[in-house]
C-alpha cells in the first residue's frame, strides 16, 4: 500500500472518530438538557402541590379560627345569631368541597384555580364573621354596662327604700311611756272593794295602767296586749298563754303572762288597763319585771317593789 493511501485512511479515521465524538457529546448535552427540564418540571409540580396544598391548608386553617372566634361571645349567643351559623355552615360547605376537588384528580390548573376562588371566598366568610363577632361583643358590652348602672340603681334604691322601711317601721310602731303600777289588797267592802298596798303578804291585785300614745300611720284595728311579770324569784307570775287562757298544766319553763286584753286601736291616743289578780297574798317581797307586749312586739319595760 503506497504512504498517499495510508494517509487517506488516517484523515478518515481522524474524521470518523471526530463525528463520533461530536455525536456523542450531542447526545450527552441533550440528556444534560432533558435532566435539568424533567428536574425543573418536577420542581415545579412540586411547587404547585405545595401551593394547592397550602391554598387547602388556609381554607382548614381558616374555618377553625372562624370556630375559635365565634367562642368569644358568652353564652348561646353564636348558636341562635342566624349570621354567624350561616357563615360557619358555608366556611363547612366549601372545606367538604375542596376536600372532594383534591381527591377527583381534576386537571391542576382547574384545581388551582377552583381552589383559590374557594380561599378568596372563605377568606370574606371570616372577615365577615371577624365584624359580626366585634359588634356582637361591642353591643354585649353596652349592655354590661347597662346592666351594671341599672344593678347599681337597684342597690341603691334597694338601700333607700330599707332606710325608708326601716324609718316607717320605727315610726310606725306604738309608743307606751311609763305606766302606772299600783298594787291592792283585798277588802270586804262591796262599795271600795281594794286598798292600795306595798306590802308583799298583802297584795292580791297588781295593776298596770298605760296610755298607747297618738300614731296616725301606725296599723289600726284590734290589737293584743299581754302583761309579762317577773318576779323577784325569776319566775312568770299568772298562769296564762299568748291567747289569754289557763294552761292545763305548766309545762317545765313555760312562758306565762298575769293579764291577758283586746283593744281596738284608732290612731289616737288610748288608756288601757291590765290586772293580775290572786286570790292568796303570798307573793314574795323583792323587785318585780315587768313587759307589756301588743301584737307579739315589746313595747315597754319597767319594774316595782313589794315589801
Amino acid at each position: 500500500m503506497s504512504t498517499n493511501e495510508n494517509t487517506t485512511n488516517t484523515k478518515n479515521n481522524k474524521g470518523i472518530l471526530i463525528g463520533l465524538g461530536v455525536l456523542l457529546l450531542a447526545s450527552i448535552a441533550f440528556n444534560v438538557i432533558q435532566f435539568i427540564n424533567c428536574k425543573a418540571e418536577a420542581e415545579q409540580a412540586k411547587q404547585e402541590y405545595t401551593k394547592l396544598s397550602n391554598d387547602h391548608e388556609q381554607v382548614n386553617q381558616l374555618l377553625e379560627d372562624s370556630k375559635e372566634l365565634t367562642k368569644k361571645l358568652e353564652g348561646d349567643v353564636a348558636e341562635k345569631d342566624e349570621e354567624i351559623q350561616s357563615s360557619l355552615a358555608q366556611i363547612e360547605r366549601i372545606k367538604a368541597e375542596n376536600d372532594s376537588l383534591i381527591k377527583s384528580g381534576m386537571d391542576k390548573e382547574e384545581l388551582n384555580r377552583r381552589l383559590k376562588a374557594n380561599l378568596a371566598l372563605v377568606r370574606k366568610l371570616n372577615k365577615q364573621l371577624e365584624s359580626k363577632v366585634d359588634e356582637l361583643l361591642m353591643e354585649n358590652k353596652k349592655l354590661e354596662s347597662k346592666n351594671n348602672e341599672l344593678t347599681e340603681n337597684l342597690d341603691s334604691l334597694n338601700s333607700v327604700a330599707s332606710v325608708l322601711s326601716e324609718k316607717v317601721a320605727i315610726a310606725s310602731a306604738l309608743q307606751v311611756p311609763e305606766p302606772s303600777i299600783n298594787t291592792y289588797k283585798k277588802r270586804n267592802s262591796s262599795s271600795n272593794p281594794w286598798k292600795k298596798t306595798s306590802l308583799a303578804r298583802r297584795t292580791n291585785k297588781i295593776e298596770v295602767e298605760f296610755t298607747v300614745m297618738e300614731n296616725e300611720i301606725a296599723e289600726q284595728g284590734e290589737k293584743e296586749v299581754l302583761l309579762k311579770i317577773i318576779s323577784p324569784e325569776g319566775k312568770t307570775v299568772g298562769s296564762l298563754n299568748k291567747k289569754g287562757g289557763d294552761y292545763d298544766v305548766q309545762a317545765n319553763g313555760a312562758t306565762t303572762y298575769a293579764a291577758y286584753k283586746t283593744f281596738t286601736y284608732s290612731g289616737q291616743a288610748q288608756k288601757v288597763v291590765l290586772e293580775f289578780v290572786k286570790a292568796e297574798s303570798n307573793l314574795p317581797e323583792g323587785t318585780y319585771n315587768t313587759e307589756i307586749i301588743i301584737d307579739g312586739e315589746s313595747v315597754n319595760k319597767s319594774s316595782f317593789e313589794l315589801k
